[in-house]
């Protein structure tokens, strides 16, 4: 008990963003928390399905998904320092939520592999989801990219055949139990209008068989520290180009979450060893509702 309670404060510091550039030091809960539009989000998507190690095949995979929680859009003014910068502002998006989503090969219309294990898999969490929005007329573009901590529950609906014991043991590990999961998600919203917006998106979601606190706090944290690395560069930019800021935070974001992925599907707890993640990879088709 006590190693959860420390896991989820650990958490709720990281999903935190304090700046401090220049020794000015920024507090903003409006920005921290986003409490000001409430946010509704549904998506679909098609999913496929990989642990390393495991000989096995999943079956094709669909993903409902859906998160509800309160986003803010916050403008900032960037000051002339020693006249390098233009001093442009330029705004920040931050939706902070509560998610659940249940994958599904039953739901997923692909056509089925013979000899592929079906499953199906609950899922709810904690996230953020960030980015800078790019301004066209009427129409409002965001680059962003999204961090979520989740539990979730496996069931398998068939196993591997009993003569392949490492497989049979692997999976049960995951099966009917709940587990640890991070998923990182980076995609575009198109905002038509206040209120809807369409999304296109990439999910990463790695599941750990089991948790080391240590060890997961530390992969977290040198994960965290890389992120800040890219905030601050990208604040240089968006000082004197904010289109071309929010591009460049899009790709290196989602470029550095997915590396870091990569690595923990062969470790989950790198860079400090650790077994394969189980792990769904998945494009998925969005709708956004901001009241």
């Amino acid at each position: 008990m006590k190693k959860t309670l420390l896991l989820l404060a650990f958490s709720l510091l990281l999903f935190v963003n304090v700046n401090a550039q220049h020794g000015d030091f920024d507090l903003d809960f409006n920005d921290l928390w986003g409490f000001e539009r409430p946010v509704i989000e549904a998506s679909y998507g098609l999913s496929k399905t990989y642990l390393s190690g495991f000989t096995n095949s999943f079956e094709n995979t669909s993903l409902i998904d859906l998160k509800l929680g309160y986003s803010s859009e916050i403008s900032k003014h960037t000051k002339k320092w020693r006249k390098r910068y233009s001093g442009n502002t330029y705004n920040k998006y931050h939706f902070g939520y509560l998610t659940v989503g249940a994958y599904s090969s039953d739901i997923d219309f692909r056509d089925k592999t013979t000899g592929s294990l079906p499953l199906s898999m609950w899922r709810f969490g904690l996230g953020k989801k960030e980015g800078y929005p790019i301004k066209a007329g009427n129409v409002s573009i965001l680059p962003f990219n999204s961090n979520t901590l989740m539990w979730s529950r496996l069931d398998m609906k068939q196993f591997p055949d009993s003569s392949n014991m490492t497989d049979l043991s692997t999976i049960l590990l995951y099966n009917q139990t709940f587990r640890l999961g991070s998923t990182f998600e980076g995609g575009v919203d198109v905002h038509f209008t206040n209120m809807l917006s369409v999304s296109l998106q990439y999910e990463r979601s790695n599941i750990y068989q089991r948790y080391l606190f240590w060890k997961g706090a530390g992969s977290m944290v040198i994960e965290e520290i890389g992120s800040g690395m890219i905030d601050y560069f990208v604040k240089q930019i968006l000082r004197n180009k904010p289109v071309a800021g929010s591009i460049v935070n899009f790709v290196l974001k989602n470029a550095y979450y997915y590396g870091f992925y990569q690595l923990r599907t062969q470790e989950m707890n790198w860079p400090f060893g650790g077994e394969p993640a189980l792990n769904f990879n998945t494009f998925k088709l969005g709708f956004g509702f901001t009241f």
